[in-house]
């Protein structure tokens, strides 16, 4: 079973994920809200589910790792999101417990094994609440254990927010320090950049010659973010680059093997699964990235190798040109100075297939890249575009016809065309800046789809996950908007 598309049997969700690598295998270990459950509160009550691979291809489900407590409990409303760590062949889980009754409803909670399978609560939790010397008292979660390395001690990084400051703006990383991984001290917070309501799933890591913290915001654009520094400690800069994926996919984790660090994160449903409802917390599991450090800092996502080579079946395809001056000899390539070209390429379905290719534009061109869901054949009526964006440099990922303006979403769309938009907070619906131009012009593409699920991998830096309910249109398509572009080496395979 790959990764990409996942959801648990048990529950009605993948959430915020929480990755360990130990003993030659990846364990994620992973949120999920009770089946049925939509809304607030039933859906925070999530338990916690569990993956296991050898090779990050093959996932095999585990049973549940452990559940809420009884009511009233310090966890009896949902355990939330935390991190695994090993200590003399033992493993911790810390945890948020979640009881929705309490004055201080969010605290650090510990469950023990010896085999990453059977889980025992500590008996005193909660084992860490909020300190009201720096910090409010309702959020204090998504605790991440780390052993620093200079000064020997065990620190853990904590979701908060502070007690003064600009209103939606408090939002912090806490930390506690331990020498033993029972009993903690907590002191002041380690970031208060004054950027966000509540950083989420907080994480600290060494990769090359730069530390990364990396946090969620769903205050902002509803992202994961990251900051560079040459210390634990910070000062913590930004990147053009700065974040590691849209909106679309959230809570991301990592973990690493020695070699390198993969990351893990979720791709939302839609509330009830329907396209017209707003998004809501939790989906299906996005595929496992590796993080790229470069020399200047910046934090780039590719599609593993191993993973995109588990795609190993082609499917054949038939190139049919709509507009514009095509022609497939070695690749296709297509001339549209000044004008806007599309072409469908009928045969692959939609569920659980690869699309991989190079793009190469020519100079000045303006936008290329790849339709999904195109409808209306010749007339182009509506559908999502994949483009990429050389002279901008920047990759969209966005569909037709866009929310226009009341007045025009009125007389243009509805009443002319009976078309009905409905407005995102998103627009474009994933816009990813690239952080370096390719050397040698050459746009690696390589989208994954399966079922509503989408993710875009570009120039093996950014990525662009989204979801498409619709399955009426075109599957796949090309287009190119003023310009000159080559795409070469196109294979769909599942």
């Amino acid at each position: 079973m790959r990764l990409f598309g996942y959801s648990p049997e048990r529950g009605a969700a993948a959430g915020d994920t929480m990755p360990f690598y130990h003993g030659g295998k990846w364990h994620l270990f992973f949120s999920q809200p009770p089946v049925g459950a939509w809304e607030y509160v039933e859906r925070a009550r999530v338990s916690t589910a569990y993956l296991r691979s050898d090779d990050l291809v093959s996932w095999e489900s585990m049973p549940d790792a452990f559940g809420p407590g009884e009511q009233g409990e310090c966890d009896g409303d949902g355990i939330w999101t935390g991190s695994v760590i090993e200590r003399d062949g033992a493993f911790h889980f810390f945890y948020t417990g979640y009881n929705r009754q309490s004055s201080s409803p969010q605290t650090i909670c510990k469950a023990v094994s010896t085999d990453l399978l059977n889980w025992e609560k500590v008996a005193d939790n909660p084992l860490i609440s909020p300190d009201p010397r720096w910090y409010e008292t309702v959020d204090w979660r998504d605790p991440f254990v780390y052993r620093d390395a200079e000064s020997g001690l065990y620190k853990m990084l904590i979701s908060a927010r502070l007690k003064t400051g600009p209103l939606f703006r408090r939002g912090c990383v806490a930390v506690a320090t331990s020498q033993d991984l029972d009993r903690w001290e907590v002191g002041p917070p380690l970031a208060s950049s004054m950027l966000t309501h509540c950083p989420e799933c907080p994480e600290l890591f060494r990769l090359g010659d730069w530390w990364y913290l990396v946090e969620s915001r769903y205050s902002e654009r509803m992202q994961t973010v990251y900051r560079v520094a040459r210390s634990p400690e910070g000062p913590w800069e930004s990147r053009k680059l700065d974040s590691l994926d849209g909106r679309r996919f959230y809570a991301a984790k990592s973990a690493g093997d020695g070699r390198r660090r993969v990351s893990f994160a979720w791709i939302p449903f839609r509330k009830h699964h329907d396209p017209d409802q707003h998004w809501v917390w939790g989906g299906e599991l996005g595929s496992p990235r590796e993080l790229v450090s470069h020399r200047d800092g910046t934090l780039t996502c590719r599609l593993l190798p191993e993973v995109a080579a588990s795609y190993s079946d082609e499917i054949a395809y038939e190139f049919s040109p709509e507009l514009g001056d095509w022609q497939a000899d070695d690749g296709i390539t297509c001339f549209a100075q000044g004008e806007f070209a599309y072409a469908f390429l009928n045969g692959p379905e939609r569920d659980d297939v690869l699309l991989d290719m190079v793009i190469e534009p020519e100079a000045n061109t303006e936008a290329v890249g790849v339709l999904i869901e195109a409808k209306g054949g010749e007339n182009l009526e509506s559908g999502y575009m994949l483009s990429i964006e050389p002279m901008k440099g920047r990759v969209l990922f966005d569909r037709w016809p866009s929310a226009m303006d009341p007045l025009w979403d009125s007389l243009v769309l509805n009443e002319r065309h009976g078309i009905n938009v409905a407005p995102e907070i998103e627009a474009p619906l994933v816009e990813r800046p690239l952080a370096f131009a390719p050397a040698d012009g050459r746009y690696r593409v390589q989208l994954l789809r399966k079922g509503s699920a989408v993710e875009c991998y570009v120039a093996e830096q950014v990525v662009a996950s989204y979801r498409v309910c619709e399955s009426s249109g075109a599957a796949w398509g090309l287009f190119l908007q003023e310009g000159v572009a080559r795409f070469r080496d196109l294979a769909f395979r599942r």
